[in-house]
């Protein structure tokens, strides 16, 4: 039975982590324990306490925790109260972006630090809507467009009196609803309508601020150009013996990674503008779309902790865990295999992967000879087991907490500078 010594039990150890997992997993009905939520209140004072008296160095494994303690709140499942969330939204910023800290920091006008927020963010849209003013669109005939022989699909911006929206036509009326749910999914939109017409429908596209129409199109033509891309005779898993720890699948994931990255890498003007996050959605929503039979998710709690990407099976068994992160050094990249092996991998996890984004340093050669040196020299690193393609190498790491368990770990890296 949950009780307030559980969460005195995690606060001891400074589990932050396992209690906002709780939080999460329970909502505000936690709160109608009085202990329960006495309880609550020692621990969030304790983190925030925790954070303020420590170095930004020694709380960098608290970053992840304090992210879905905000993500808690917006999401709606366990709501802060006005105090603490003010206390976290001046934890958090400036690390993160303002579009993400808006929505909690418009309820506090008289903060300067939200007030900061809130001039950063409408600059950032006055930009955006600048920009958007500058672009020419071109002129297309619309009854013409899905003509086009041997093409699936065509887009196009409209724009009318400072509202611009964007078009999606298909060759097939088909996929409407299947294409319409796989766009829902992306950072930049904001909401999908399919509009019916006599002879043929089509999709009706809005941005989500304070992302611009022309970054919608260039996010929504990668997804579909990567979408339409597989072969008919998807799903790429064998039905009939698939498993959760399929050598084969893995490796047709891992295949689909590197095939989605390197796609993304010729997308300059849309791939600039990404963080962690919206690389992990973008690529959780292409890989969700690969099969019938299996499901991946981002940011689910897995181990002691919430995964980037989780796929599973429909048995619920774990195919691929795998975290996301923004090349910035040697350290860094220590510290992402440490939070990929003790924290999200559990005792039955067979296979890993971590994604690298270089989208800031130069010489990307040499970067790569740094993480695959760096991944031999770990203290987890059982054996290396060479290079798949031109940026993906293959390791065996053994499991934290018991050596004779081996791991495959798949290290990938996709420039963008």
């Amino acid at each position: 039975m949950f009780s307030q010594e559980i969460i005195y039990q995690h606060l001891q150890s400074k589990e932050y982590g396992a209690i906002i997992t709780l939080l999460h997993e329970n909502g505000n009905k936690l709160d109608n324990d009085s202990n329960i939520h006495y309880a609550i209140n020692i621990f969030i004072n304790d983190l925030f306490n925790y954070v303020k008296n420590n170095e930004k160095g020694v709380i960098k494994d608290l970053n992840h925790d304090l992210d879905i303690l905000l993500m808690c709140h917006t999401q709606k499942k366990y709501l802060l109260n006005p105090i603490h969330l003010l206390q976290l939204i001046h934890i958090l910023y400036p690390r993160v972006a303002v579009n993400y800290l808006y929505d909690v920091a418009k309820d506090f006008p008289n903060d300067n630090i939200c007030q900061k927020i809130l001039k950063e963010f409408q600059k950032q849209k006055e930009t955006s809507e600048i920009e958007l003013k500058q672009i020419v669109y071109p002129k297309r005939a619309t009854e013409n467009i899905i003509s086009i022989s041997g093409q699936k699909f065509e887009t196009e911006v409209k724009n009318k009196e400072n509202i611009s929206w964007l078009k999606v036509y298909l060759r097939s009326n088909e996929l409407l609803n299947i294409v319409a749910n796989h766009i829902r999914k992306l950072k930049s939109v904001d909401r999908v309508n399919i509009t019916p017409k006599s002879n043929h429908s089509d999709l009706t596209i809005y941005a989500r601020r304070p992302y611009n129409i022309i970054e919608v199109q260039e996010e929504v033509t990668l997804t579909l150009e990567n979408y339409f891309s597989r072969s008919p005779a998807d799903p790429i898993f064998k039905d009939e013996v698939i498993s959760g720890i399929s050598d084969i699948a893995y490796y047709q994931i891992l295949d689909y990674i590197i095939k989605l990255g390197v796609g993304l890498e010729g997308f300059r003007n849309l791939s600039c503008k990404m963080d962690e996050e919206r690389y992990r959605d973008y690529f959780v929503n292409y890989l969700d779309s690969l099969s019938n039979n299996h499901m991946a998710t981002g940011e689910t709690f897995h181990g002691a902790g919430k995964s980037d990407i989780l796929i599973r099976n429909s048995l619920k068994e774990v195919l691929l865990v795998a975290e996301c992160k923004l090349w910035s050094g040697q350290a860094n990249l220590k510290a992402a295999v440490n939070q990929l092996f003790n924290r999200y991998i559990v005792w039955r996890d067979g296979k890993a992967a971590l994604l690298i984004f270089n989208t800031k340093a130069s010489g990307f050669t040499k970067i790569i000879n740094t993480a695959v040196e760096t991944l031999k020299s770990h203290h987890l690193c059982f054996s290396f087991e060479g290079k798949r393609f031109e940026t993906s190498y293959s390791f065996l790491f053994r499991n934290h907490q018991d050596s004779e368990k081996l791991i495959k770990l798949e290290l990938v890296l996709f420039n963008f500078v």
